[in-house]
């Protein structure tokens, strides 16, 4: 397998494969998120962070109705 960064050059023609500007806007609305997270007090920036881990492994384990794969 590739590690190109397109999904159809790795041959997961199955995925929804976004154009560089989505991924840039994607990019730049988690740093601003993460910057937001770090300006909170610690217990609270514990709890976003925690959020955050949450989401992610959702995405990652395709648990969520987002992505439509049924997880991978």
């Amino acid at each position: 397998m590739s590690d190109h960064p397109d999904a159809t050059v790795r041959g997961d023609n199955d995925l929804d494969v976004v154009d560089a500007a989505d991924r840039q806007e994607a990019r730049v609305a988690s740093a601003t998120r993460l910057a937001d997270i770090e300006s909170l007090p610690l217990a609270s920036r514990a709890q976003a962070f925690g959020e955050v881990h949450d989401e992610l492994r959702a995405v990652l384990e395709g648990t969520t109705g987002d992505t439509g794969q049924g997880g991978r």
